[in-house]
């Protein structure tokens, strides 16, 4: 649903739907009888519900075990990038950085808050 219908949905994954929306979706999905057209025009609550299941899973999809091997391929492959590109990505760590504390200052832009940061 979402890749067809609503990724150039503003704010998807950050403006959230009407809980009990989602609650029905997730309701839906764990009985395997889903409306699509009741859900289709709210992309917000498919992706809440998205974001619910990511949320509620026991592990994550990376999995606790495979965590430090995560870490060493990527920054295996971030000495593998050109000089330029690395740089650039740091400056852009850091200008987020400096950033995080005005987070709250910034939300219009940023759909987000200080809060979103965190979860």
């Amino acid at each position: 649903m979402l890749l067809r219908t609503a990724m150039r949905e503003e704010g998807l994954f950050r403006l959230a739907a009407a809980a009990s929306v989602v609650k029905r979706l997730k309701t839906c999905l764990n009985q395997g009888a889903v409306d699509h057209g009741e859900f289709s025009m709210d992309p917000h609550a498919v992706a809440g519900a998205l974001k619910c299941y990511l949320r509620e899973l026991p592990e994550p999809l990376m999995t606790f075990e495979l965590y430090s091997d995560w870490f060493a391929a990527f920054r295996e492959l971030l000495q593998k990038l050109p000089p330029e590109n690395y740089n650039n990505l740091r400056c852009q760590q850091i200008d987020f950085h400096s950033r995080e504390g005005n987070i709250s200052s910034n939300s219009e832009l940023f759909l987000t808050n200080d809060q979103n940061l965190i979860t």
